[in-house]
């Protein structure tokens, strides 16, 4: 009996860390950090090195399920599943027409290569035209917030930690969450040594985070104001030390639009708001411009406020006003996903529907989704409804408001068909889950 030693990768979020699996009689037995792999160097989360256990685990599925008459699960073979399935699509779309089909991604399905275009074109193919995914409660901010300022989605420069000298990171806590948007594996070593330099490392978060006991210090926030700091930053810089005059010259639009907007946050006004002492914000500002460089990063504690896109959109400001975009030490443009970007910015405006709730991006593309929080409402409406829902690797149920609300809408959906490697609430109500 021989032991096939296989190199991969983790699949749970960016930096896709270096595993070594080894594999016998076709099974999976032991996962280990890849220690040469040339990014990761042997690091990998929990989430990472467990996979071993999900991928074993005896209460994963394995086989398709079905809902009998009775409302219990039966284990049927793929055919079955699959045939039933297509033929009660073919005549729902026959008697409804396309638009009575959608579907719901959840956040795994990001960092499956295959899946975005494989299910995308399946979905089309349909004719389908309702396309939910738990980034419109997740990072959606981040999407519209790039685009406004870079005119794409998928630009989103990125904090250059290993030679900054100040690290301003707001609403996220890299020692339990790492750093979304970024393909950095450990992001506390390389914050560990920022601070090993002389760099300063400030979080800007509404408590006490673990990430600050290993390096780097917390102002504290209150909830969901990250927006007015950022703007009362921005009014103190220009106000003193003034906006950087290079950048303005060679890339500024609009600046008095902007200089009007930032009036209404000087920064005692922006300290009742934010209970920041304004002193505080003061040399925050102070100190992000003076810096020889500096850079900043925020995540899902401010992408899931009420204003998760002015707030990026004001980060993206903050370090270009005061020329850190785009040079060492700042924020400087992934190349990585360039050629995707350069793509996404091109080519026919992009369309835009009436619908019941108002004027909705059409859906498609990255970054592009009807807002979850709205599915509830298009399974129940009067005119059009969906009624026939494909959720892959998401739990509704659960991931949007409104739960008693979505529960009645799935119950009352014709066909209902969740993707997933464990049942969950959402799958309750499904016809048949299909072992993702």
């Amino acid at each position: 009996m021989t032991d096939k030693i296989q190199r991969t990768f983790c699949r749970v979020c960016e930096p896709a860390c270096g595993l070594v699996a080894t594999v016998r009689d076709d099974r999976l037995i032991a996962l280990a950090p890849d220690r040469e792999h040339p990014v990761s160097r042997g690091f990998v989360c929990n989430k990472g090195i467990y996979g071993l256990d999900i991928h074993n685990d005896p209460d994963r599925l394995t086989h398709p399920l079905k809902r009998t008459a009775a409302g219990e699960f039966v284990p049927v073979s793929w055919d079955e599943a699959l045939g039933d399935i297509a033929a009660r699509l073919k005549a729902l779309i026959e008697k409804h027409g396309t638009g009575a089909v959608a579907s719901y991604t959840g956040n795994p399905t990001a960092f499956n290569a295959l899946y975005g275009p494989s299910f995308g074109s399946f979905m089309r193919q349909l004719g389908a035209r309702k396309f939910f995914s738990s980034g419109t409660q997740d990072c959606s901010n981040k999407f519209a917030g790039s685009e406004a300022v870079f005119g794409t989605r998928t630009l989103h420069p990125l904090p250059d930690i290993d030679r900054s000298d100040y690290i301003l990171i707001i609403g996220e806590n890299p020692a339990v969450s790492h750093m979304s948007f970024m393909s950095l594996p450990n992001p506390m070593e390389h914050l560990k040594a920022a601070v090993a330099r002389g760099a300063r490392v400030i979080y800007v978060n509404p408590r006490r985070i673990e990430s600050a006991s290993i390096a780097g210090e917390v102002v504290p926030i209150r909830p969901d104001t990250d927006v007015y700091l950022l703007a009362g930053m921005l009014h103190e810089i220009d106000r003193t030390t003034g906006f950087d005059a290079e950048s303005v010259r060679r890339h500024g639009r609009n600046l008095d639009d902007l200089r009007r907007f930032l009036a209404d946050y000087p920064i005692e006004r922006v300290a009742r708001v934010t209970a920041i002492p304004a002193e505080q914000i003061r040399a925050l500002a102070h100190e992000f411009a003076t810096a020889s460089s500096a850079c900043a990063h925020m995540s899902t504690g401010v992408n899931m406020g009420r204003q998760g896109t002015l707030a990026y959109w004001l980060l993206h400001m903050l370090v270009f006003l005061t020329g850190n975009l785009g040079r060492a030490g700042g924020n400087f443009y992934s190349q990585g996903f360039y050629a995707r970007s350069t793509a996404s910015g091109r080519g026919a405006p992009e369309e835009f529907l009436e619908t019941p709730f108002g004027q909705i991006r059409k859906p498609g593309g990255v970054g592009i989704s009807l807002p979850g929080t709205l599915m509830a409402d298009y399974i129940t409406l009067q005119d059009d409804p969906i009624r026939a829902l494909f959720v892959n690797s998401g739990n509704p149920v659960l991931s949007i408001a409104g739960e008693e609300r979505m529960r009645a809408a799935l119950d009352g959906l014709d066909l209902l068909v969740c993707v997933d490697i464990y049942r969950n609430a959402t799958a309750e109500y499904a016809d048949y889950i299909l072992p993702a």
